[in-house]
């Protein structure tokens, strides 16, 4: 392997770095709009849970065993790593609008907003992750 590409023990590439910045402000954001997240579920009779409760606890879930796994820098947590990579435009275009009610107005400024950063985000973080010294560094079984 030519030593350029060749990762020193313990580096940590820029692009895992970066998913873990992401990771950890995830944990903080859902953490800052937990309370919303269970005023928003109907516990009606008729819809005791709502799509987005259970895609809130799916993501906090997805997010906790992937930082575990990547902190031991296990193989599979590349894999939770990618998929959270893909979490941005949902998280923030989405979750904000919805929790706080947003006039129509301000929810498509948002969107108009949000969007493109949530896709240049997901975009840096997959290309990043893919790179060969990425994936070294989840190097434990």
């Amino acid at each position: 392997m030519h030593p350029r590409n060749d990762p020193q023990p313990g580096a940590t590439p820029v692009a895992v770095r970066l998913w873990f910045a992401w990771a950890f402000g995830l944990l903080a954001i859902t953490g800052l709009l937990l309370g919303r997240i269970v005023q928003f579920i109907d516990f009606s009779e008729r819809a005791p849970f709502s799509i987005l409760g259970i895609f809130m606890m799916l993501e906090l879930a997805a997010v906790l065993f992937g930082v575990t796994t990547a902190l031991q820098r296990k193989q599979v947590a590349h894999r939770f790593a990618v998929a959270i990579a893909f979490l941005p435009v949902p998280i923030l275009a989405g979750l904000p609008p919805v929790l706080l009610d947003f006039p129509p107005q301000a929810a498509n400024g948002w969107y108009l907003l949000t969007v493109p950063l949530g896709a240049v985000l997901t975009i840096g973080l997959v290309i990043g992750l893919l790179r060969p010294a990425a994936r070294a560094y989840f190097s434990e079984p």
